[in-house]
């Protein structure tokens, strides 16, 4: 019985990295960071309103990911809009990164 109580505890000790790990993978994909933050530039360019944004980026489940499009939508909808979708998707993975690491 102590041998599966020890076992537990690691097993349970063990699964937020490996959340984690998997989670933090999911910033790591430019390519869906980039494809985001290219919807968001379309979006915003055929004039959609910030509101309907923020509720798009609201229904997004994983909080990395979600936190990133947020970030692609506070930049594309700043006065000024950002030199390239490089430098954007470069700050969503940051954003998206920092979710998963305090």
């Amino acid at each position: 019985m102590k041998k599966l109580i020890a076992c537990m505890s690691v097993v349970a000790c063990m699964f937020p990295v490996f959340a984690s790990a998997q989670t933090i993978s999911e910033c790591r994909d430019r390519q869906k960071l980039t494809e985001m933050a290219m919807e968001v530039r379309d979006r915003v360019s055929n004039g959609e309103s910030e509101d309907s944004l923020l509720m798009w980026a609201g229904n997004i489940e994983a909080p990395g990911l979600q936190a990133a499009a947020y970030k692609a939508i506070e930049a594309y909808t700043f006065q000024y809009a950002p030199g390239s979708i490089s430098q954007v998707v470069t700050v969503m993975g940051y954003m998206c990164s920092k979710t998963y690491r305090p």
